[in-house]
């Protein structure tokens, strides 16, 4: 029996949580991102893997559809939420971070943009970008403009959502999320490209995506989130511009991430991270980065 809330619904958010903290900032992030669903009254579907099952409650008692994780994983929760969507008569979904509250103000845009488009791309705008933590907005800015550079993708492409239609649905559920090193990030990235090379229109969107300031907080200088802001740029590059599809225009500027990534040891120090950033800065600026 199919869902009434989703179909028929002209969006449903779709996201992937992961608790083991239940005093966790980000938490309660997550549970005012799923009350401003509710008070759009649009469905969200949650696919969680948290240990504690208060987790799922509390997120049922805001209003959200809670699945169990089959699958734990960036990708695959967003795959089992997708293809609930898809079971339940859903048409369109907007997948997003759970601590984004702001993502729901603009699904029902991005919907009238998937009667045209497979995948719409969901960017920040600048007053959004000034809200964010400052080194994640500095080594974002730095990929996205890589990414963008070499791969023709959207310049921001690294904010997070993506919507999509029924058939952009298809690149979600077909990427290999059961392959070693593939079930995180990679996939909002796969599935533009694919759509693309398949001749679908892929689209874009700026908007007001405002970090929480209480996620600002916890984020600025702390080195372990510095450190997985290096370690998401050096997954998501290194796959990404070994891509067949890179622009042979592009070729030294490819090379050159490359090979400062190849440069880096395993386990890089604090002060090492920094000073990788502010050198590949300097070296983009030859060609033609700006910030």
């Amino acid at each position: 029996m199919k869902s009434s809330i989703i179909e028929g619904a002209p969006i449903v958010g779709v996201t992937g949580t992961y608790y083991p903290d239940l005093n966790d900032i980000r938490f309660e992030i997550a549970l005012d991102t799923a009350n401003q669903w509710k008070g759009l009254e649009l469905p969200l579907v949650v696919v969680d893997g948290s240990p504690d099952n208060k987790v799922a409650g509390a997120l049922r008692a805001r209003g959200a559809t809670v699945l169990a994780a089959r699958q734990p994983g960036i990708a695959s929760q967003r795959q089992e939420g997708a293809q609930y969507v898809l079971d339940q008569g859903g048409d369109k979904i907007i997948t997003h971070e759970p601590e984004k509250p702001s993502t729901p103000a603009i699904a029902r845009e991005v919907a009238d943009m998937l009667d045209d488009h497979s995948i719409v791309v969901v960017g920040r705008t600048e007053r959004s970008k000034e809200s964010m933590p400052p080194f994640q907005r500095r080594t974002e800015e730095l990929a996205g403009w890589v990414l963008e550079r070499t791969l023709g993708l959207p310049a921001d492409a690294l904010a997070g959502p993506r919507g999509y239609n029924r058939q952009g649905m298809q690149h979600l559920l077909r990427y290999p999320s059961d392959r070693p090193g593939m079930n995180n990030w990679i996939y909002m990235y796969d599935n533009p490209l694919a759509a693309r090379a398949n001749g679908e229109r892929v689209g874009d969107i700026q908007a007001d995506l405002m970090y929480p300031e209480a996620q600002v907080e916890q984020e600025t200088g702390n080195p372990a989130f510095d450190r997985k802001r290096y370690e998401q740029f050096a997954l998501q590059l290194n796959y990404l511009l070994k891509r067949p599809e890179a622009e042979q225009q592009a070729a030294d500027l490819r090379k050159m991430v490359l090979g400062s990534l190849a440069l880096m040891s395993v386990k890089p120090t604090d002060a090492e991270i920094k000073d990788f950033f502010g050198v590949l800065e300097d070296k983009s600026r030859q060609f033609g980065y700006k910030n």
